[in-house]
């Protein structure tokens, strides 16, 4: 396979992320104004979260020092928990239920700190890791209406919940143990392999798959009451992602702290800017 094949880098990927989640949550406030044009935004957005864990991971490989990695996702996570906590506390977005909606940067802190505590290996990593797993599992529980909180207690802890539960957690797990295992192969095998662009595209290849997987479970789930902690609906075209992973180059791209600040602050920033926007304008 030739290298030019695949065009997409890191930077571009990103790119493509943060339109697809603004989109997203643009989609959850036109719910009320407009459901057409929600639901296509909604469904569109959908394609963000898969390519939220692939950059994860590439971070996770990629990185010099994962605690300060890991640190830069707690502090994000915080942010969006005060943003979600303040939101919830505004009567006119009542009815948006924006404490239920979760916090994908406690999902994404919570990833890296498995990978990290299985790496170092310590007599206290399991049963840490034994801890995160059960705060998924009781955060679902309290998602799906099986544990009921008081309302008030649900909006003051609402921005700590996983954003997509259990579904993220078994998509990470799956995503990052099966890369893992096919490396370990690889250099079994052939080393020089994994400096070519065939390597490429079969790792993209396999996370391909796996959310083609992902995605017939989420449409099998739509003809039941079952859920793993997403939309079952919306979860279904999370395969479509796979349309910008398979020509994925793992080059950095164009790289500065500018660029590498500007992703960090855009969440919390562009969140501020929808609510205001739909708060005050329409």
């Amino acid at each position: 396979m030739k290298e030019k094949i695949l065009f997409i880098n890191n930077l571009t990927l990103k790119i493509i992320t943060i339109i697809l989640m603004s989109l997203s949550h643009i989609g959850i406030f036109l719910v009320e104004i407009n459901s057409l044009i929600s639901t296509l935004f909604l469904s569109i957005g959908s394609l963000a979260f898969p390519l939220f864990i692939f950059l994860l991971i590439e971070g996770i490989n990629k990185t010099t020092n994962i605690k300060k990695y890991l640190l830069r996702l707690v502090l994000l996570a915080f942010i969006i928990f005060i943003a979600i906590l303040s939101f919830s506390f505004v009567p006119s977005l009542d009815s948006y239920n924006i404490y239920q909606f979760g916090n994908i940067f406690i999902d994404l802190s919570l990833f890296v700190l498995i990978y990290y505590l299985y790496k170092i290996n310590k007599n206290y990593s399991y049963p840490l890791i034994g801890l995160i797993f059960i705060y998924f599992i009781i955060t679902y529980l309290i998602k799906i209406n099986i544990i009921n909180l008081d309302l008030t207690i649900y909006k003051i802890l609402g921005g700590l919940f996983p954003q997509y539960s259990l579904f993220g957690l078994l998509l990470f797990l799956l995503t990052i143990i099966s890369f893992h295992y096919y490396e370990k192969r690889i250099e079994k095998i052939d080393i020089n392999f994994k400096e070519t662009a065939s390597y490429k595209f079969s790792k993209n290849a396999i996370y391909s798959i796996i959310l083609a997987l992902f995605s017939l479970i989420s449409y099998l789930f739509t003809y039941t009451s079952f859920s793993l902690g997403s939309n079952n609906v919306y979860s279904t075209y999370i395969i479509l992602a796979s349309i910008f992973i398979l020509f994925y180059n793992y080059n950095k791209g164009y790289q500065s702290k500018l660029v590498q600040y500007f992703f960090y602050l855009y969440y919390p920033l562009h969140i501020v800017i929808i609510f205001l926007i739909f708060t005050f304008i329409f």
